[in-house]
């Protein structure tokens, strides 16, 4: 028996070394990928560390940070508000787990979701390796379950890291930190400093929508398995002090090809299930293809603000005392 455990380890370990060694090696290489989207997972871990109070915390994917005002929010709330939203394909479980480590007893977090996450459309993980890196705040917050698949793909980041001509003969072996002044130095340019973003949008979508993304829903698309991972997750932030609410995130209404009679029958499935205060009804959070800036998703800057006009009333009925 014993001589099996050793055989055991011993393959355990042949699988692990070449992964920790190319983790390893990437701690000693610059990361290109601070600057975009993905990269902004960094400093929003700076902002759950780092804000202190009641916050409010946006949590869902891309169209969280292009939907909501979080300066607007602070104000009208006198609390802080931030968004965590990065990218839906970092995957509801990514989510849930950093919910898990930084949501703090007085907070307030908005599942502001996106068809996608409730769908479980699944993650991909060459995003999620762009968003944590090699940061270790970023790591702490990855579930066991997307161990594997990241082991699977780490190859395909490392290549993708390397910038062009790179070579530490040249600039010097100098391990890449994740510093809080770094990284809001090198975030995204379109983002803001709580997390959503802040530069001026105007619709670019020549059809209004995105005609490669129509979208068909109904009530069994939502996912049983993600309505189990978010009531899981709903019920130990709750216990925690945390207060949860939901609200649908935007959707560009002409990228629907259901009846308005399925996207009710979805809308019912998910915020039945969830049992938390809805902010946004589905119906509300669909707008004009004149309210969305690049994608079905990402509202312009007017859509923005009367997304979160439309949210605000019923954010300040249900924030704790």
């Amino acid at each position: 028996m014993r001589r099996y455990f050793l055989k055991l380890a011993a393959f355990v370990l042949a699988l692990c070394l070449p992964f920790a060694l190319l983790l390893g090696a990437l701690f000693f290489v610059p990361d290109r990928f601070l600057p975009s989207l993905p990269g902004t997972l960094h400093y929003k871990i700076d902002l759950l560390q780092d804000t202190p109070g009641q916050r409010i915390i946006f949590a869902g994917g891309s169209a969280a940070p292009y939907g909501i005002d979080c300066a607007a929010v602070n104000a009208a709330a006198g609390r802080p508000a931030l968004c965590v939203g990065v990218t839906a394909y970092l995957g509801l479980d990514y989510y849930c787990k950093l919910l898990d480590r930084y949501a703090r007893a007085g907070d307030t977090v908005v599942l502001m979701l996106e068809n996608l996450l409730l769908r479980d459309v699944g993650t991909d993980y060459l995003v999620l390796w762009q968003a944590i890196g090699t940061d270790p705040a970023a790591w702490a917050a990855v579930p066991l379950a997307q161990w594997p698949a990241l082991t699977a793909t780490a190859w395909r980041y490392g290549l993708q890291r390397m910038p062009d001509g790179w070579s530490p003969l040249q600039t010097g072996l100098h391990r890449q930190r994740y510093d809080a002044a770094q990284v809001l130095a090198a975030r995204h340019p379109d983002f803001g400093p709580l997390g959503d973003v802040t530069a001026p949008r105007t619709a670019l979508l020549e059809s209004g929508y995105n005609t490669q993304d129509t979208i068909y829903l109904y009530g069994g698309a939502v996912s049983d398995k993600a309505l189990r991972s978010l009531q899981r997750a709903i019920g130990r932030w709750q216990r925690r002090g945390v207060t949860v609410l939901f609200a649908h995130a935007p959707l560009d209404g002409l990228c629907l090809t259901s009846s308005p009679e399925q996207n009710a029958a979805y809308a019912a499935a998910a915020e039945q299930a969830l049992g938390v205060p809805v902010l946004m009804p589905f119906a509300e959070a669909v707008l004009p293809g004149e309210y969305f800036y690049d994608s079905n998703n990402h509202l312009t800057s007017a859509g923005a603000a009367l997304y979160t006009e439309r949210l605000l009333p019923r954010l300040l009925e249900n924030l704790p005392a």
